[in-house]
């Protein structure tokens, strides 16, 4: 299975101008987020001061809350303390005292009446009263079960909720005869206005009980009902202390409304607290419509600093471009056409530059095309004289071989028709001497016979010195006979093991295909004889219609093929030239492979084309 290859794009690839856009990128937005960081942490220290404006909105209004409380305190115990310094404690002008508490009531309740005020006797009647509302006789009953005292409390109120009561004690010997007063923190008492405007539409202040049901709001609806801000104020509530964050109450229908900005404080005087809310957009409608104002120009500047950036820079890399691709084809070898100064400056001068090369380039390349033609003429002369004289080494080598071949065939039939004959004949003469002097002679027919034997040993060897010349077998059985023949005679007398396998040989070989085989073979086997120095030797011999394969191994001792070179003295590596010298004439190769103690192995390859079998 092929595996894909994937081509990893890297940084130096995408190139110059996005590199350069890539750089501005990345500068820009480190540029712009460091600014819109600084900035909007101004925005966010400004939206913390507006949460906290708002706080002090709470306090303050929980401050004047606190101050109505106390006053109304401090005015019932001025109210008692006069009547007790007038030394009557039923004054014959009660009825104008009380009024005059009322108002002055009034006045420090932001123009809202007292729900009550009273001068009570010790039986709990009222003798002068001022607040004649459906709840008056309810808040008499519980403004005359005061216990005597300045301090504030938390008196029932019927359908108008909890109400502020403060009672102070007459001296004399009414006992438990009181001046009280009941109010409730006067709506305008909790508004809010806006410092720019003075608008008081876009605040809404509750006074909620200790429980966040809302007693009194900026409105003056008194509903009565848990605040809806209940839950973001739970913990300050309960912990009596300020607050101020953000949250969406929920509406009418449950789901949540617009954002609120909601601070609390408590009272001092009382267990109740302040609730200033305010819609978020317009709480924080600076500090909001400040970090549009921000992003839209971080963003804006950005794009537009990346717009001049692109600018700037194609200005600088298309004629850049323009200049790599000639380079690109001047690198190619397509030095055509000129290259027209682009840009300015240090562009310009490189246009110049380049060409300026050009130029020498392409008069360089014509030189180089004229020098390249004479070589090549000089070379294809050269050739053409080397393949002639490769022909005629050919040729002659051809010539020698076949000269050789002629004079071995020659010097093996002179050998059998003279020296042979004579031999022979010198055989039978002494063979008759031998047997004439048996009787007479036994010495002398002894010595005869010793010169018989060593005739005839003669004779042997020159019939082996005519076959190894030029072996008759060769011309009339073929090539697998006369190897079969040779590995017997010259193998197995010198006990050396050898064995012959022949495979698909093609009948009627070329002479000069079975002759050089044949000497490439008794080359081989010579070598066996002589150097291998083994204890068997394999002969193979295969063929088809196109080629004839043959292969000598041994078991013997070997040798470093790297370190045979020709001996001046025809030495056996002569013998490995003259086998591949044969073999390489008719087209064939040969290949030995061998190792020091490792044997040796002999293949070589014949082809039978129609140059060969003409040959």
């Amino acid at each position: 299975m092929k595996l894909a290859r994937r081509r990893t794009l890297r940084f130096n690839d995408i190139g110059l101008q996005r590199r350069i856009m890539a750089y501005v990128f990345v500068g820009l937005t480190i540029l712009v987020s460091l600014f819109a960081y600084v900035a909007l942490q101004a925005v966010d220290d400004s939206s913390d001061e507006i949460l906290q404006e708002r706080l002090i909105l709470a306090r303050t209004v929980a401050s004047s809350v606190d101050r109505v409380v106390a006053t109304t305190a401090t005015l019932v115990a001025g109210v008692a303390a006069s009547i007790n310094r007038s030394g009557a404690t039923f004054p014959a002008d009660a009825e104008s005292s009380v009024n005059t508490l009322a108002l002055a009531l009034t006045d420090v309740n932001a123009g809202t009446p007292p729900e009550l005020v009273a001068l009570i006797d010790g039986d709990g009647r009222a003798v002068a009263r001022v607040g004649a509302s459906s709840e008056s006789d309810a808040l008499l009953a519980f403004a005359a079960a005061l216990p005597p005292g300045n301090a504030p409390v938390v008196v029932g109120g019927g359908a108008g909720g909890p109400l502020i009561a403060v009672a102070s004690s007459l001296a004399g010997d009414a006992r438990d005869a009181r001046v009280a007063a009941v109010i409730l923190p006067s709506p305008q008492l909790l508004r809010v206005s806006d410092a720019a405007s003075g608008d008081v539409g876009s605040y809404r202040t509750e006074l909620i009980d200790a429980d966040g049901i809302v007693l009194e709001t900026s409105e003056g609806d008194r509903p009565l009902t848990p605040t809806r801000h209940i839950k973001i104020i739970r913990d300050s509530l309960n912990q009596q202390s300020s607050g101020v964050g953000e949250h969406s109450p929920p509406s009418a229908s449950g789901e949540e409304a617009e954002r609120h900005v909601v601070a609390f404080a408590p009272l001092e005087e009382m267990p109740w607290g302040i609730v200033v809310e305010q819609p978020e957009d317009v709480a924080l409608a600076v500090p909001n419509d400040l970090r549009n104002r921000i992003l839209w120009i971080a963003g804006l500047g950005f794009l537009a600093a990346l717009g001049v950036a692109w600018i700037t820079s194609r200005q600088v890399v298309r004629p850049l471009t323009r200049l790599t691709e000639r380079a690109r084809r001047i690198a190619s070898g397509d030095l055509r056409g000129t290259i027209s100064p682009e840009g300015q400056d240090e562009i310009r001068r490189l246009s110049e530059s380049f060409e300026t090369m050009r130029n020498r380039l392409e008069t360089s390349q014509r030189e180089l095309e004229e020098w390249s033609r004479e070589l090549g003429d000089r070379v294809e002369e050269r050739t053409a004289e080397l393949a002639r004289r490769s022909d005629e080494r050919d040729l002659l080598l051809r010539k020698v071989m076949t000269a050789q071949e002629e004079e071995r065939k020659r010097i093996a039939r002179d050998l059998h028709d003279q020296v042979g004959q004579s031999l022979t004949a010198l055989t039978m003469t002494l063979g008759s001497a031998e047997a004439e002097l048996a009787d007479t002679n036994q010495a002398a027919s002894e010595r005869i016979g010793d010169l018989r034997r060593a005739a005839g040993d003669t004779i042997e060897e020159v019939r082996r010195m005519m076959a190894d010349l030029r072996p008759s077998v060769l011309d009339d059985m073929g090539l697998s006979a006369a190897v079969g023949w040779y590995l017997e005679n010259h193998l197995d007398r010198t006990q050396v093991e050898s064995s012959l396998d022949v495979t698909g040989l093609i009948p009627d070989l070329p002479d000069v295909v079975e002759i050089t085989a044949f000497r490439v073979v008794q080359e081989a086997i010579n070598n066996v004889v002589k150097h291998a120095r083994a204890g068997h030797a394999t002969v193979r011999l295969t063929g088809d219609n196109n080629q004839v394969t043959g292969e000598i191994i041994d078991d013997g001792a070997g040798f470093d093929l790297s370190a045979i070179e020709p001996g001046a003295d025809g030495g056996w590596a002569v013998g490995l030239l003259g086998m591949n010298e044969r073999v390489t004439l008719l087209g064939g190769s040969l290949e030995i492979e061998t190792a020091p103690g490792a044997g040796t192995t002999i293949r070589f390859v014949i082809p039978l084309s129609q140059e060969v079998a003409s040959a």
